[in-house]
């Protein structure tokens, strides 16, 4: 996103008043807007879990709050989302409308989510590739608990039906590994390997256990083999895609 926290038109001139981050997690898109506009009056980050710093900028407040529930706050300019794949039970009522029933006149709603499938730009990414498959399964078992993980597809159609206008989407490619020559997306493919490589362990065995009935001795194997067709992931011209709404 060429180091932006936002696609949204915000200057320092034209900036937010009162902003709420939707599941925030640690709070970091929180701390970077506030370091970018700190004439804006408020950011709150919500989210379940109290993962968040305690020290804080004074114009940043992090609650504890399930947004699926009603929101309190009605006196919004910006709403932001990022990474929130499967979340919500129904991302298009439970935010989406939500969010343009709480914003002001000339508020904002943005959307940053990954796709949840592999693409290749020269087609050499095989069917069985290890990422595709795991990808296909997360999809699969996220259907299953009735909070999808693949929302990309749908997001601009869905702030459209919610009434929101001049809506715009932006895809942005993410490498699965270091592969372009370019040193910025090289950079971006170096972390996107090692965000896999720390945390496909962890999301699959909360699915597989939680969801699908897995017990630990299964989780393992099914773990063991998506990981041998895994990795590594240096497989040329290989992407995930980030879509931004707003």
């Amino acid at each position: 996103m060429g180091n932006r926290s936002h696609l949204t038109p915000w200057t320092q001139t034209h900036y937010p008043r009162r902003v709420l981050d939707v599941g925030t997690g640690t709070g970091d898109w929180v701390f970077d807007f506030a370091e970018e506009y700190p004439q804006t009056e408020l950011i709150i980050g919500t989210d379940l879990s109290n993962i968040q710093p305690d020290e804080t900028p004074p114009n940043v407040q992090f609650i504890i709050d399930d947004s699926t529930e009603e929101w309190l706050d009605d006196d919004l300019d910006f709403v932001h989302t990022r990474d929130t794949n499967g979340c919500w039970e129904d991302m298009n009522s439970q935010i989406i409308q939500q969010a343009f029933a709480k914003l002001n006149p000339g508020g904002w709603l943005e959307s940053q989510e990954m796709d949840v499938q592999l693409y290749c730009d020269d087609g050499t990414a095989p069917a069985d590739h290890g990422l595709r498959l795991w990808l296909n399964e997360l999809d699969r078992v996220s259907r299953i608990t009735g909070k999808p993980c693949s929302v990309t597809p749908n997001l601009k159609q869905w702030f459209i039906e919610a009434g929101f206008v001049d809506v715009r989407e932006e895809i942005f490619k993410v490498p699965t590994c270091g592969w372009p020559e370019d040193p910025e997306q090289k950079q971006i493919g170096i972390w996107c390997e090692e965000m896999l490589s720390s945390g496909i362990d962890g999301i699959a065995r909360a699915y597989q256990l939680r969801v699908a009935g897995l017990t630990m001795e299964q989780h393992q194997v099914s773990r063991d083999g998506f990981c041998s067709l895994l990795f590594p992931l240096d497989l040329p011209i290989k992407h995930l895609q980030l879509s931004g709404v707003f």
